[in-house]
């Protein structure tokens, strides 16, 4: 299983999100199966690639190979099948999400998933895959690519911020311009929130939705904690997530 625990939020809640926006037909299920295939299927491939380490190679390549053929012999026909179903908006759509997957695997490749770079695209790539699984639901596509957009901001200043945490802990390396990074980002972010609700250029619930996390990354941004303390600010985030999503289903629906 994925070993990236903050990678499941970024998967569960914008896969909710859409799924709770449009009808829950047989077309966003199959998509919904095919992205959460996808995304098991990363850690086997890192395995039989080398990227968990040599021991892990040795010792579990075979299983791996196992996994991953079960799950691409899932995923691929039920993405398949659901693309196939789902109107053709929501099959143009999902060139959004791949194209950023094909980005990031060069980032994989290279073993640099783990750079700021990389982990920004990621942060962006699967909340991009609740694109089509909403538009397949009959979301318009405005409303599909706003929900994508909140949650792509969220995860961005969630992994800014554990980046400026960590930059600040180092003590043998200048932490430089990234502690004060994601605060500024997330305070500038709550002020385009707040004037995108006031002028009514997006549902105001919607453009708020990003105000909770965003609050949040800017109180532990400037709090100054310790690394340690990230569990704290992992479960905060993921409370604050909670908010978001209910924010964008009753301002988007």
């Amino acid at each position: 299983m994925p070993r990236e625990h903050g990678a499941y939020a970024q998967v569960i809640f914008p896969l909710v999100t859409a799924l709770a926006l449009g009808d829950l037909g047989l077309a966003p299920l199959l998509l919904v199966v095919s992205i959460v295939t996808v995304f098991l299927a990363h850690e086997p491939v890192l395995v039989v690639s080398g990227g968990r380490g040599g021991r892990a190679q040795r010792e579990t390549t075979e299983p791996a190979r196992h996994r991953l053929a079960f799950l691409i012999a899932i995923g691929l026909p039920a993405g398949a099948l659901g693309l196939w179903l789902a109107p053709s908006a929501a099959r143009l759509s999902a060139l959004v999400p791949l194209v950023l997957g094909a980005l990031l695997i060069p980032f994989t490749l290279k073993r640099k998933e783990k750079t700021t770079a990389g982990e920004l695209l990621v942060s962006f790539a699967l909340p991009a895959t609740s694109i089509p699984v909403a538009m397949a639901g009959g979301v318009e596509s405005r409303a599909a690519f706003i929900a994508a957009a909140v949650w792509a901001v969220v995860f961005a200043l969630g992994t800014l911020t554990v980046r400026g945490i960590i930059a600040r802990a180092k003590k043998n390396v200048a932490a430089g311009a990234m502690p004060h990074v994601a605060p500024a980002l997330s305070a500038a972010t709550i002020a385009v929130a707040i004037w995108l609700g006031l002028s009514q250029r997006t549902p105001t619930l919607a453009a708020l939705a990003v105000v909770p996390s965003a609050l949040a990354t800017l109180v532990f941004g400037l709090s100054g904690v310790h690394p340690k303390n990230l569990r704290r600010l992992g479960w905060s985030l993921v409370t604050s997530n909670v908010a978001v999503l209910l924010a964008l289903i009753f301002g988007l629906r």
